[in-house]
């Protein structure tokens, strides 16, 4: 449970001006460009590998579950796409290409930024149907070309780094032509800009700045007959067996992001639980009873969502664990089917990038006013990470392709360890009711009206049962403290009241009952739990403190004046 591993890399840098809190008055520009030093940073600090990232390597998990996420949750987003999504992409082919090494190893230098693109403005789920292509020239070079706007890249930040002379480069997903035929999709490796300005042909729009999010140069591109060496295309040109399995080899590396974005709830959910908490020990009210002051920690209304965040926390770190966590094990298994492990990621991003929003929107509700503003880290994590349940494959689309194939048999995934734990009869319970119905109502047939009717609106609970079950069962298998295990239990049970109302005699009642026995035993040992996160040094929330508040207040513009007004004048003598 110790989180110890997760301030090794980084605690020095919370203690640089480059992470302290910014004036959000700043040039947009200036914004920007300081997100991508503070990537930069990170990156440095950490000094993955190419093996690191090839093998999915303990560091490469560390590096998503660090604590310095919760200072600023943007930088990661650059570095996660920089390493996982771009390098990971590049790297098994400048294994065989030695003229692809110089750029592989710029990117994992961080001299310049590289990105990842896919979606398009008229393709998002779909993309495996865009645009963009890639036409082989006699010489074997290609033509690289946005045939019309619907075909523009959408999101990826491709605006020039100027003021920081960074490079941009990315892997663009397009479509292969060759001699007049569609050979598919393959990832190309294009540059965008130099570091001063854009390349000749690639054009770059930025977008709007997304509601509460850092702004990281989120941009449209447009690639105007581009020409590129032959050695750009990453793959063969030759015509794939299977068109759809050359897309999903193509971006098999998102899959993985999947499972790395969500895993930012380890950090965001413990340093939030930590702020609130050490709020919540200074923060005091007059008693109605005793007219005393005692800390607002004192309610129970503080201490279920404090206790609740921290057992998820403890909890999902627990499934990063492959030596203990046998779903964690098999995703990170270069044998395993890869349905499988598309199954694996899918089913724990549908838990933790909710819990996320679920934990920290609690959180930053039970700081009051103060939970308002992003300086207290909290609500900024929340608003940050908006993006996560579409970015990497939206939640809800995972979660219906998952829990159809599922339902139709197509593969399975890891079995429950302890299959009479009443989360995994949970689980088995709306599977086997699902297939009861798909059967006797719908015949078997998940394409139809009726399947859209009443199985798409079903589908994310059926696969946040199956994460659910993967996060405790990991837990249990790594010796997480049972008063851990049994918080983070009866957090679940509260997710589906009625099933478990039914199926294991759990009224409302009762399970009201087990959660104030769990959260009576829990309580005591909260000063251990917030210690063993190690968050001191990453909640620079001012409200950490009353010292802290009031240097920070004094920052605030202010106002004075020497005007003088009378606002209620006196009433005229009254006459006879």
């Amino acid at each position: 449970m110790d989180r110890l591993g997760a301030t090794t890399f980084t605690q020095h840098l919370t203690k640089t001006d480059l992470f302290q809190i910014k004036p959000d008055d700043a040039p947009i520009q200036e914004r920007i460009e300081l997100e991508y030093l503070r990537a930069q940073a990170i990156a440095r600090a950490y000094k993955l590998t190419i093996d690191d990232i090839l093998t999915m390597s303990d560091k490469f998990w560390a590096l998503h579950m660090d604590n310095i996420i919760a200072v600023d949750a943007a930088p990661i987003a650059l570095v996660t796409i920089q390493y996982n999504l771009a390098a990971g992409t590049l790297a098994p082919w400048a294994a065989k290409r030695p003229e692809l090494r110089p750029v592989l190893q710029s990117i994992m230098d961080f001299e310049c930024s590289a990105q990842f693109m896919v979606t398009e403005q008229a393709h998002g789920l779909d993309a495996i149907h865009c645009e963009t292509t890639a036409t082989m020239l006699p010489d074997g070079s290609f033509d690289f070309h946005t045939p019309h706007d619907g075909a523009a890249k959408y999101m990826p930040p491709s605006v020039p780094l100027s003021g920081i002379n960074m490079p941009r480069v990315a892997i663009v997903i397009a479509r292969l032509v060759v001699e007049g035929e569609d050979r598919g999709i393959r990832p190309f490796l294009v540059p965008l800009s130099d570091g001063k300005e854009m390349c000749k042909g690639v054009t770059s729009r930025q977008l709007p700045e997304r509601a509460g999010a850092a702004p990281l140069g989120h941009s449209l591109t447009w690639f105007n007959h581009v020409r590129l060496h032959s050695s750009a295309c990453l793959g063969s040109t030759d015509e794939p067996k299977s068109k759809k399995q050359a897309f999903q080899t193509s971006i098999w590396r998102v899959v993985v992001g999947s499972l790395s974005l969500g895993s930012l709830a380890v950090p965001m959910i413990g340093v939030s639980a930590y702020i609130l908490a050490r709020y919540s020990q200074r923060r005091t009210v007059y008693a109605s009873d005793t007219g005393k002051l005692v800390p607002i920690i004192s309610f129970r209304t503080q201490q279920i969502p404090i206790l609740r965040a921290l057992a998820r926390t403890f909890v999902i770190q627990a499934f990063f664990q492959r030596k203990t966590s046998h779903a964690f094990a098999v995703f990170c298994d270069p044998k395993a089917d890869p349905q499988v492990k598309m199954g694996v990621a899918a089913a724990a991003k549908c838990v933790m990038v909710p819990y996320i929003q679920d934990s920290c929107g609690e959180l930053s509700w039970r700081i009051g006013a103060q939970g308002l503003s992003g300086y207290n880290q909290v609500i900024a994590m929340q608003m940050e990470m908006r993006g996560a349940s579409i970015a990497e494959g939206d939640t809800l689309v995972l979660a219906i392709r998952l829990a159809t194939e599922l339902l139709l048999g197509r593969y399975e995934l890891p079995a429950p360890h302890y299959p009479e734990s009443l989360l995994a009869r949970h689980e088995a319970g709306l599977i086997a009711e699902a297939r009861k119905v798909l059967k006797s109502k719908l015949g078997a047939k998940h394409r139809s009206e009726n399947f859209n009717r009443l199985f798409l609106p079903r589908c994310e609970a059926i696969v946040k049962a199956i994460g659910e079950r993967f996060f405790y069962e990991a837990a249990v298998d790594a010796g997480v403290d049972p008063k851990i295990v049994d918080l983070y239990e009866i957090s679940v049970l509260k997710h589906d009241p009625a099933w478990y109302a039914v199926h294991a005699g759990l009224g409302n009642w009762e399970v009201n009952e087990r959660e104030d026995a769990a959260v009576t035993a829990a309580f005591p040992d909260l000063e251990k739990w917030l210690g063993l996160l190690h968050a001191d040094d990453y909640a620079m929330a001012p409200i950490m403190t009353n010292e802290r508040w009031w240097d920070f207040a004094s920052t605030f513009l202010t106002f004075t004046g020497n005007a003088s007004t009378e606002i209620v004048r006196s009433s005229p003598t009254a006459r006879l």
